[in-house]
């Protein structure tokens, strides 16, 4: 996973800059966590206590982030609120407008390593 850390002289405000794939990744953490170091070590602690074989599941404000078999998901919430008939629906009403719902922003999968190694990294910018 290839990530920059930003910070913003003027505004005085950090960022982070992932690929397309993992993007959401950072909108996550700094919806969730914010810019405050501290506000990380409760996550770390947990993903960082967890073996290869268990799971765990962390429900924020607007995404779901699940560990299984040391694998990271990160689904927004909407995603889990749509019946199988509202998603056909949808997906026909933008059909008709020729637009198409677009859900690459909403979810992604990373290693636990990965994410461990990113938030790490992340915190330790923030701390400096």
């Amino acid at each position: 996973m290839e990530y920059d850390f930003i910070y913003n002289r003027h505004t005085g405000q950090f960022s982070i800059r992932l690929t397309a794939e993992h993007e959401v990744l950072g909108r996550f953490l700094l919806d969730e966590f914010g810019q405050q170091a501290a506000a990380y070590l409760p996550l770390l602690q947990q993903l960082s206590s967890l073996k290869p074989q268990q799971s765990m599941q962390y429900q924020g404000r607007e995404f779901l982030l699940e560990v299984e078999n040391s694998e990271v998901t990160l689904s927004h919430n909407s995603l889990f609120y749509q019946s199988v008939d509202e998603q056909t629906g949808q997906q026909q009403a933008l059909a008709e407008d020729d637009l198409q719902l677009d859900q690459q922003g909403m979810s992604c999968q990373c290693g636990l390593e990965d994410l461990l190694k990113l938030l790490r990294e992340w915190q330790q910018f923030l701390a400096d």
